[in-house]
């Protein structure tokens, strides 16, 4: 199948680019709200090497069965507080064996609006719509969940 394009999100929040950039790269934070709905990520099941080249891996784990969802990436581009790029590559140990072997690069944009924070984020491409999808509801329950623990530390 051809690849499919990219997904973009863009979501505001009552918070400073350098509290999001926080939240994006410290395991203390990204357990509140890491992986889509239903799913938890505990502070041991998260891995931040923060410089290029280095490693971002989260196992995470659904509430529902137990069952086990391992994201891997590696970091390309590191500027606090504005940009965040890295590489998530499937290894088949995950939800989208179709995707076994493909990468796509994650690209997060934070800016800041007055009191507030646009963050952007593109991903792509992806191999087939399933996975496109997959990662769609993902992105979308882990920035929910973001907000919601945004909202909470007010």
């Amino acid at each position: 199948m051809t690849e499919t394009g990219e997904l973009t999100f863009r979501r505001v929040h009552r918070a400073s680019p350098e509290l999001l950039f926080d939240c994006m790269t410290q395991p203390e934070h990204l357990r509140h709200f890491w992986g889509p709905k239903g799913t938890t990520t505990p502070i041991g099941n998260i891995v931040v090497d923060l410089r290029p080249g280095g490693a971002f891996e989260t196992t995470m784990v659904s509430d529902a069965d137990g069952a086990e969802y391992v994201m891997r990436a590696t970091y390309v581009e590191v500027k606090r507080p504005e940009r965040l790029v890295f590489t998530w590559a499937h290894h088949g140990d995950d939800s989208f064996a179709s995707a076994r072997g493909h990468e796509t690069t994650v690209e997060v944009t934070l800016r800041a609006v007055g009191n507030k924070t646009e963050l952007t984020l593109v991903q792509g491409p992806f191999i087939d719509l399933p996975n496109f999808n997959g990662h769609n509801e993902g992105w979308k329950g882990s920035f929910d969940k973001l907000a919601a623990f945004m909202d909470e530390g007010e």
